[in-house]
């Protein structure tokens, strides 16, 4: 008996071992998984349902993050796999919760909500050689979540253990269907802003993209172009003209990816020794759009 006991316990640890493995938490009744994929050589998708540990409802969402992979520009984008992207997700307790909380640019009107409480950390691995260029796009897709216009969901970004970063550029219906872009990686959260100063987030956001298109690293023809662009939409930002102050930031962005390259770095890859500052800069300059697009009247 003892030892039949012995061997069905191994052969049950062996089967969670697996399924961990897999992506994949069990529970009575049924499963609740994690599947992830490559979608058209260019595109991590991750479909998420995590048990509640209180006994709720499952927590389901997708998370995607697509690279621009440009036949005209070969080697933009390689090594894309599941595993090269060392993506995991969790569930926050209470006290990861605060932690995550401490950490977002307005800590007394930010948190993270209980209906969604999960973060998505992308951490590719340094041997996995995963190269792209420009900027990535990113979304949560949270099933769990009611949109209403104006939501007041956005999409953080942070180094690990680092401070967060708002980077949405739209929230829709989908429920939540909040989508944002980066140059960098690595932790993820959605968010519920109840302040929304949209006017005191455009002032930081200006001069915080200032000081990245200032960066050394950056050729001085570059700077000279996007300072400009840049110039002309803060003008017209505080002169209350925020389409202009949009379509000035619409071609910073396009002079972004002409000038994407040496006199622009614009390459990432797993062994961390590059920057990324056109990723950075779009990524910038099109949450500044969204939330000038929230003071012109956009839901």
């Amino acid at each position: 008996m003892l030892k039949l006991r012995a061997m069905l316990f191994a052969a049950v640890s062996l089967g969670l071992l697996s399924a961990l493995a897999a992506g994949m938490h069990a529970r009575a009744g049924g499963a609740c998984n994690i599947t992830t994929s490559i979608v058209d050589g260019r595109k991590f998708k991750a479909d998420i349902c995590l048990p509640d540990p209180n006994g709720g409802a499952d927590f389901e969402m997708s998370f995607d993050l697509e690279f621009h992979d440009d036949p005209a520009n070969p080697g933009d984008l390689q090594n894309l796999t599941v595993p090269c992207v060392g993506f995991s997700v969790s569930v926050l307790d209470a006290t990861a919760i605060a932690n995550v909380r401490s950490r977002l640019p307005d800590p007394v009107n930010q948190g993270v909500d209980p209906a969604l409480p999960l973060r998505v950390v992308i951490e590719p691995p340094g041997g996995c050689g995963l190269v792209f260029e420009d900027e990535y796009d990113a979304e949560f897709d949270a099933t769990n979540l009611v949109f209403n216009p104006a939501s007041p969901y956005r999409l953080m970004k942070a180094p690990v253990g680092g401070a967060f970063e708002d980077i949405t550029n739209v929230v829709d219906a989908g429920s939540v269907r909040a989508r944002g872009c980066g140059g960098t990686f690595s932790e993820f959260v959605l968010v519920r802003d109840q302040a929304q100063n949209y006017t005191s987030e455009l002032i930081a956001a200006f001069a915080g993209l200032a000081s990245v298109i200032d960066d050394a690293a950056v050729g001085p023809t570059a700077r000279a172009t996007l300072g400009t662009d840049h110039h002309v939409s803060r003008s017209a930002f505080e002169a209350g003209n925020f389409s202009a102050a949009i379509a000035g930031l619409d071609d910073l962005t396009e002079h972004s990816g002409i000038l994407g390259g040496p006199a622009l770095p614009n390459r990432w890859r797993s062994a961390r020794d590059l920057v990324n500052l056109e990723g950075d800069i779009v990524a910038r300059s099109n949450h500044m759009k969204f939330l000038l697009g929230r003071l012109n009247g956009d839901p």
